[in-house]
């Protein structure tokens, strides 16, 4: 499992490609409760290249969701590939953190639900994309 974060005023971008499964779960959950740790509220994932996710990358999905959650922070996800489509949806997963088609209307939806310091903010990020 590969992870890129980036990180852009309010929010922390991550990049997932790869598998999601018991082999990597157990580093992958550290380190995005490290992210947590060090100050992350909003979490922006993008899950386009997932190859395989089972029940523990679902679990460490969870567990991030249910930290954030506590600190009133937010976990949402995006561009879900086709596997990763199918186990969120017949998982219920999009109970637990919001599912968006699109890193704007993610990145949007967080701007918007007064999680960020400031809307204009959405405005700098979606500007920096590519």
């Amino acid at each position: 499992m590969e992870v890129i974060k980036e990180k852009r005023t309010d929010l922390t971008f991550l990049y997932l490609k790869g598998r999601l499964d018991a082999e990597n779960a157990k580093s992958l959950e550290e380190n995005l409760l490290k992210l947590i740790d060090e100050g992350a509220r909003q979490m922006i994932v993008d899950c386009s290249k997932i190859d395989f996710i089972n029940n523990a990358g679902l679990r460490v999905l969870l567990s991030v969701a249910k930290r954030l959650t506590k600190l009133d922070g937010r976990l949402a996800l995006h561009s879900p590939s086709p596997i990763a489509k199918q186990i969120f949806d017949s998982s219920g997963f999009g109970m637990v953190a919001r599912i968006y088609d699109t890193r704007e209307e993610a990145a949007a939806n967080v701007a918007h639900s007064g999680l960020l310091s400031s809307a204009d903010n959405l405005q700098k990020i979606l500007k920096n994309d590519n």
